[in-house]
């Protein structure tokens, strides 16, 4: 099987999990509730030391991939380093050292805030994960929806790592 060609039956097993099984009206459904006041606190440097097992490592990458706000992204984005390995870890950690992005950033209110729905295995290594976000852009009305990434886990002398993070929707 060609990559496209794998790619669409995961791609059609996603959209089943995400649209139930029944008939319904998307445009009649709520989406879940996701706002500032009920989300946890922001992760700590501690929080992003790696243990426990791969999904636990990849669960909270995702959660601090998802969960910033203008003020916070430069610490996230060192934060996902730490739970990074290789190209990954380095791309992550130039993005935090952006003094002028960040600071730019910081004056726009722009902000993410979402949470893990689910990661099928490709068995290949390959992870499919699943996500809600509310994010609003520089000065923009806050948009939700669902995202799809592509991730792999790589153990490590330090633990496990997340060593591949690909986002995969269009939005």
């Amino acid at each position: 099987m060609t990559r496209p060609t794998r790619t669409l039956p995961l791609l059609t097993v996603v959209a089943l999990v995400l649209g139930g099984c029944g008939i319904s009206d998307p445009y009649t459904q709520s989406p879940p509730a996701t706002t500032p006041a009920l989300l946890a606190p922001t992760p700590t440097a501690s929080d992003s030391q790696p243990s426990g097992s791969s999904r636990q490592v990849l669960e909270r990458f995702t959660w601090a991939w998802v969960n910033w706000s203008a003020g916070t992204l430069s610490t996230q984005r060192h934060l996902l380093s730490e739970l990074a390995v290789g190209r990954l870890a380095g791309e992550l950690q130039r993005d935090a050292a952006q003094a002028l992005r960040t600071q730019l950033e910081q004056a726009s209110g722009a902000y993410s805030h979402g949470h893990l729905i689910g990661v099928i295995s490709e068995g290949n290594g390959r992870l499919v994960l699943v996500t809600y976000e509310v994010s609003a852009p520089a000065g923009g009305a806050a948009q939700a929806g669902y995202h799809v990434y592509l991730a792999r886990t790589q153990h490590t002398t330090r633990g496990w790592k997340v060593s591949e993070w690909q986002p995969a929707s269009d939005t």
